[in-house]
């Protein structure tokens, strides 16, 4: 069962809880749950609920609380995939697996080996796409935040953005020509914001890996063999995570 994101806000002083559209109609239509069942939600003040049901309409449901506690399963490492644009469907299969995972933003990026390059019109309703996976997979996940996704950029803009919002970013560069370091050994400081740059099939220009590095980014190698655009961003992310801790057991 998933759960639903909500506001703090939603959740009132004496413990009622209301759920609007398009969730309401999930849970009502979809799910088709009914009076006295227990839903989960979480807020984004990482505060999670057990929700008895009391109304339901497809524009609103209602509750109350029955139980709370603090959500833990969003990770330590604050992950952010920038992923320059696949082919095919393939933004949309990263941005699930991505954010069931735990990423905290993804980047879609153009670069010189996109292809093909959308139009603008055909760009915003794919970035619109890709941000409904990402919160569907981030609920799946039990998480109580939707990575944020941004609208298509080229890649040193992407970077450019990043770097003023987060100064203290580290930014990796998943490079099949790099042999020295690994990113499951290199230097790592996980309390600190990271960037995962993935480059397209056929992998980034070395003009625009040069230009990366003079940012500040350090390619890293996923190991010995080539990894589809649409997996290395996976493995990436797996592997940080790994690294922080965060894929080991919770139970008790």
């Amino acid at each position: 069962m998933p759960v639903f994101f909500i506001s703090s806000d939603q959740v009132s002083p004496a413990g009622e809880v209301r759920i609007g559209s398009p969730d309401a109609w999930h849970i009502a239509r979809v799910l088709r749950s009914r009076p006295g069942e227990i839903l989960t939600v979480v807020a984004d003040d990482g505060s999670e609920y057990d929700v008895r049901l009391d109304r339901l309409a497809a524009d609103q449901v209602t509750g109350r609380v029955v139980a709370s506690r603090r959500n833990r399963r969003e990770p330590k490492a604050q992950i952010h995939l920038l992923q320059a644009l696949p082919k095919g469907t393939g933004m949309a299969e990263i941005c699930e697996r991505t954010s069931e995972l735990g990423v905290l933003s993804l980047w879609p990026l153009l670069t010189q080996r996109s292809i093909p390059l959308p139009e603008p019109a055909t760009a915003a309703s794919r970035v619109r796409r890709w941000q409904t996976v990402s919160r569907e997979a981030a609920q799946l996940a039990g998480r109580y935040r939707s990575p944020v996704v941004h609208g298509l950029k080229p890649l040193l803009e992407a970077v450019e953005v990043l770097q003023a919002e987060a100064p203290e970013i580290q930014l990796f560069v998943c490079h099949e020509d790099e042999l020295r370091q690994g990113l499951a050994t290199v230097v790592w400081n996980w309390e600190k914001p990271t960037g995962i740059l993935v480059g397209p099939e056929g992998g980034f220009d070395p003009e625009e890996v040069q230009q990366l590095a003079a940012r500040g980014a350090r390619p890293v190698s996923l190991g010995p063999r080539n990894l589809r655009a649409g997996l290395a961003g996976v493995v990436a992310t797996t592997v940080l995570l790994a690294r922080s801790g965060d894929l080991e057991a919770s139970g008790g």
